[in-house]
């Protein structure tokens, strides 16, 4: 049914959770999503973007009118399958409110994109980054941005073949040391150019990690070029075979309830509610 259909009760959209919007449309022009939407879903809290063709960038560097209706409530964001992306945009400073509280972030078959943001981002609440299949992507972040990442405790990366390493150091001034405060699971798998976690002779901190698995990054010589400081650190596993689901599957699994998830499909401009 399209999105202003009467029949769709505002008390349903009103209690969404999970939306996964969806389209096909070769005619996309603005290489951009459809914000115009996201006002009548107020309570969502995860945004799946999948396989949306012509789409590159999820925001634009400028902020128009149409984004005041992203929801305040917005805590995930899952992009998948987005083969034109080039860039997200959670650099630009009118995206920080909602960057600064996402949870959980999956990006996963994005070919095109080199990396999560330039310069300096705010994700002071992220728990999970999941990275896979993004082939270009030479670096996830800059040493800025993980001074940012002390509630990070899942960072899984897997078949980026452009990788060098984790975190860039941009600025010869940069801080001279990152603390991962809480960060429990470290995966890092089929990453043939990855050389270490981050360059320099920075200080390296985890304060939970026991263990980490690298598996298939033969370049790898060490997580840290300085200082390794990691004091209930118990090594590095190699084998595939102690590795999770995730080696496996494409996408991690996102709780949802019957009735709090809805995928929309945009075709020719219209928008359809497959409930």
């Amino acid at each position: 049914m399209l999105l202003s259909d009467t029949h769709v009760p505002q008390d349903y959209l009103s209690k969404l959770k999970i939306l996964r919007l969806c389209f096909e449309d070769d005619k996309n022009e603005k290489h951009t999503l459809p914000f115009e939407f996201l006002h009548k879903v107020p309570n969502l809290e995860h945004f799946r973007v999948q396989g949306c063709f012509g789409v590159k960038e999820i925001f634009p560097s400028q902020k128009l009118e149409v984004h005041d209706g992203i929801p305040a409530s917005l805590n995930g964001l899952t992009l998948f399958e987005l083969n034109e992306l080039e860039s997200i945009g959670l650099e630009h400073p009118w995206v920080s409110p909602y960057s600064e509280k996402l949870q959980l972030l999956n990006v996963i078959r994005c070919p095109r994109l080199e990396k999560l943001g330039c310069g300096a981002m705010s994700f002071i609440n992220l728990k999970e980054l999941w990275v896979k299949d993004c082939g270009r992507m030479e670096y996830l972040f800059t040493f800025e941005t993980a001074k940012s990442l002390g509630q990070l405790e899942t960072l899984i990366i897997k078949n980026c073949e452009s990788i060098k390493e984790i975190a860039r150091k941009e600025d010869e001034e940069d801080c001279d040391e990152i603390t991962f405060t809480r960060l429990t699971t470290l995966r890092l798998c089929s990453l043939p150019r990855l050389q270490s976690f981050l360059s320099g002779k920075t200080t390296l901190q985890f304060s939970c990690l026991k263990k980490a698995n690298v598996i298939d990054c033969p370049n790898m010589k060490t997580l840290s070029e300085g200082v390794l400081n990691a004091p209930r650190f118990l090594g590095i596993e190699t084998s595939s075979e102690d590795s999770d689901s995730f080696l496996h599957n494409d996408l991690p699994e996102v709780a949802s309830n019957r009735g709090e998830e809805l995928i929309i499909y945009i075709q020719l401009f219209h928008i359809f509610f497959i409930c």
